[in-house]
């Protein structure tokens, strides 16, 4: 008779992550009646930390390229939150708590000292550079489409990065100092349109993204060369790649960060 050796295996799952100090909390948005809450949570770059399988380091999450951390929220399953931020030593997250979230409402319980398991995970795409970049963000989508008209500007091969952020109301709108630094820093480069849908106010545009608010904002020297991105929802996206090929600008040619594949 034969002895089959049963081997149990030690090594601890790639998407475990590894542990992870909150060490500052920045409100935003303070919580009332008509605003749901957002924060930037501030972490401690892990050291000495070992990833495997599709788990990369904290410092090699590409911010330009949509790389994302992941958030092992207990009992649920790890959540995926775009860097709005990276440091030498720290990185920030900024999200949106909403009622009855169990990973919003658990980042949001986390106090400072305390630790989450993290990992990084590359969103596998590959940068499609254009001398003209566009980019919608809806709502909190914000906190990945600032840090990556950033990081276009930064990289200096766009003449023109345009930004339009569509949210409900002013009131939802965060990081004006953010925008005004980089308005500064790059004023021939660097726009920032604001569309509002619940108000009317001077300097916005008032109304929902559709094509021709596009077309309206988004003017590039060069056609060709134009390249796009839209952050929300995925029907938000979906919606948003059916408007820019109403005005001729078809997905994936002039996407900004297509998928591999």
């Amino acid at each position: 008779m034969s002895t089959v050796a049963t081997v149990i295996s030690t090594e601890t799952p790639w998407w475990t992550g590894v542990p992870t100090k909150l060490i500052r909390k920045t409100t935003l948005i303070a919580a009332s009646p008509d605003h749901l809450p957002v924060y930037t949570l501030t972490f401690a770059i892990p050291k000495d930390a070992t990833f495997t399988g599709r788990a990369k380091p904290h410092s090699e999450v590409n911010i330009g390229l949509g790389d994302v951390v992941k958030m092992v929220i207990p009992n649920y399953k790890p959540k995926s939150y775009s860097m709005s931020a990276l440091r030498d030593e720290e990185f920030d997250i900024t999200l949106k708590v909403y009622p009855n979230g169990r990973a919003s409402g658990f980042l949001d319980r986390l106090k400072v000292g305390e630790k989450i398991n993290t990992f990084g995970v590359s969103a596998n795409r590959t940068r499609n550079p254009g001398i003209s970049v566009g980019i919608v963000a809806y709502g909190v989508g914000i906190t990945e489409g600032l840090p990556v008209a950033k990081a276009e500007l930064e990289k200096g091969d766009a003449k023109q990065v345009v930004l339009l952020w569509a949210s409900r109301t002013s009131k939802d709108t965060f990081w004006s100092e953010d925008i005004a630094s980089l308005t500064e820093k790059y004023p021939e480069k660097f726009k920032m349109v604001h569309i509002l849908s619940r108000e009317e106010r001077e300097g916005c545009l008032h109304g929902r993204v559709n094509s021709t608010v596009l077309q309206q904002v988004f003017q590039p020297t060069d056609t060709e060369k134009a390249r796009f991105l839209s952050i929300g929802t995925k029907e938000m996206m979906r919606m948003t790649d059916g408007y820019f090929a109403e005005i001729n600008y078809r997905m994936p040619n002039h996407h900004l960060i297509p998928k591999n594949g």
